[in-house]
C-alpha cells in the first residue's frame, strides 16, 4: 500500500473523510502497564531514549494495543540540547534537569556545534519503527520548537512561570535570537535525518508557546517555526513530508498560525474558535478533546466526543487526537473506548 492512501496522510492533504484518523499525543507512556515495565529498567529516561530497540517497543505498544492509524517515534524533545552538550538528566518526580543551562550570554556564544549525527540512536530508533510497523501504518518523526528547546535551555529545568526565561530574553535579545537560530538549524538537520531514516510526517512541539504574549511569541517563536518549516519546504529531503505544528495554548489569532506554513495545527484543547472557515483548504486540522474528558465515565467521553466530531465532520483534513498528551492517570481502557466510539460515530 502506498502510505499516501493511508486515512491519515489523506486527511494531511486536506480530503474529507468519512471517518477521521485517530491517534493520540503521548499515545506511549506512563498510563500503560506495559511500557511502566520496560521503564523501571532504567534510572534515566534520556538513556531509556538512546536505546533504539526500547523506542521501537515502546512506540508498537499503542498500535498494537488500539490499531491507531499512525505512530509517533518514541523520544524526547529535550535531545537536541542534550547533543549540544548542555547535559540533560530526567530527575524522578521533577522532570528535565540541565548540568549546564545557559545562565548568560556567553554560554550562548560558547554553545558548540550542533552535529546531526551524535543523535544517530533517534534514527536508528525510526528505522526501527518504520520498519516493524504494517505497512499501511505512517510514522511521525518530531522535534521541539527553536523557542521551546530554548526556554528549556535557559531555564534549565521545568517550572511554572519560567521567570529565568523571560528574564534572561528582555535582558538579551540578541543572544537570545542567536540562540534561536542555531537551534532552528539544528531542528531542520534533525528533522532531515528522521525523515531519511523513515519517518512519513514530522510535528512540532511548541510545548511553552503560552509563556509569550502575542508580540513575543511572533518574534521569539512563530517567526523561527516559520523559517523552519520554509527551510523543510524547499529541501529535496523533505519537501513533500507533510508539517503539522502543535502551539501549546499560543495567544494569536488563526491566522497567525496559519500563516507559519505548517501543513495541519494541532489544536490545543483550549483552542475552541479556532477559525475553521480561514483555514479551510488551506491547512489540515487535528485535535482537540481535552485529555480530562477520558477520567470520566463513558457517557460523559461519548458526549463530549460526538460533539466535536459533529463540528468537524465536514472538514476536508480532519485528525482526531487529544488537545494534549495522555497523562499518567488514564485507564488505557478508556483510551480504547475512545477509539472505538470515534470510528463508530
Amino acid at each position: 500500500m502506498n502510505i499516501s492512501d493511508t486515512p491519515f496522510l489523506k486527511a494531511l492533504n486536506k480530503e474529507k473523510l468519512n471517518t477521521p484518523p485517530i491517534w493520540y499525543m503521548r499515545q506511549a507512556g506512563r498510563y500503560m502497564p506495559e511500557y511502566r515495565e520496560v521503564r523501571k529498567k532504567f534510572k534515566n529516561f534520556l538513556d531509556m531514549c538512546k536505546e533504539p530497540d526500547v523506542c521501537c517497543e515502546i512506540a508498537l505498544q499503542p498500535i498494537n494495543k488500539f490499531k491507531l492509524d499512525a505512530s509517533i517515534l518514541f523520544s524526547d524533545i529535550l535531545t537536541i540540547p542534550d547533543a549540544f552538550g548542555l547535559g540533560v538528566n530526567f530527575v524522578e518526580n521533577e522532570g528535565p534537569v540541565f548540568a549546564k543551562p545557559i545562565n548568560s550570554p556567553i554560554d550562548v556564544s560558547n554553545l558548540g556545534h550542533f552535529n546531526p549525527n551524535d543523535l544517530d540512536y533517534v534514527y536508528k530508533a525510526v528505522t526501527n519503527i518504520k520498519n516493524s510497523l504494517p505497512e499501511n501504518i505512517p510514522l511521525i518523526g518530531f522535534s521541539g520548537s527553536p523557542w521551546t528547546l530554548a526556554a528549556y535551555s535557559i531555564e534549565g529545568r521545568s517550572s511554572k512561570d519560567f521567570s529565568k526565561t523571560l528574564n534572561f530574553i528582555k535582558a538579551n535579545e540578541i543572544e537570545t535570537h542567536e540562540l534561536l537560530s542555531k537551534y532552528t538549524d539544528a531542528c531542520f538537520l534533525y528533522l532531515r535525518k528522521q525523515v531519511q531514516s523513515g519517518a512519513d510526517v514530522i510535528q512540532i512541539f511548541d510545548s511553552w508557546a503560552n509563556l509569550l504574549n502575542k508580540d513575543d511569541l511572533k518574534k521569539f517563536s512563530f517567526d523561527y517555526i516559520a523559517s523552519l518549516i520554509s527551510a523543510l519546504k524547499i529541501d529535496p529531503v523533505t519537501k513533500n513530508v507533510p508539517v503539522i505544528l502543535f502551539a501549546r495554548d499560543p495567544d494569536c489569532s488563526s491566522k497567525i498560525l496559519i500563516n507559519t506554513g505548517a501543513d495541519c495545527i494541532s489544536l490545543y484543547w483550549t483552542m475552541n474558535n479556532f477559525d475553521m472557515h480561514a483555514s479551510k483548504n488551506k491547512i489540515a486540522l487535528q485535535g482537540n478533546l481535552n485529555p480530562k474528558i477520558l477520567l470520566e465515565n463513558k457517557e460523559t467521553i461519548k458526549k463530549e466526543t460526538f460533539k466535536l466530531l459533529s463540528k468537524y465532520k465536514n472538514y476536508p483534513g480532519y485528525i482526531f487526537n487529544l488537545g494534549h498528551g495522555i497523562t499518567p492517570d488514564i485507564n488505557p481502557d478508556k483510551v480504547k473506548y475512545l477509539t472505538d466510539i470515534v470510528r463508530e460515530y
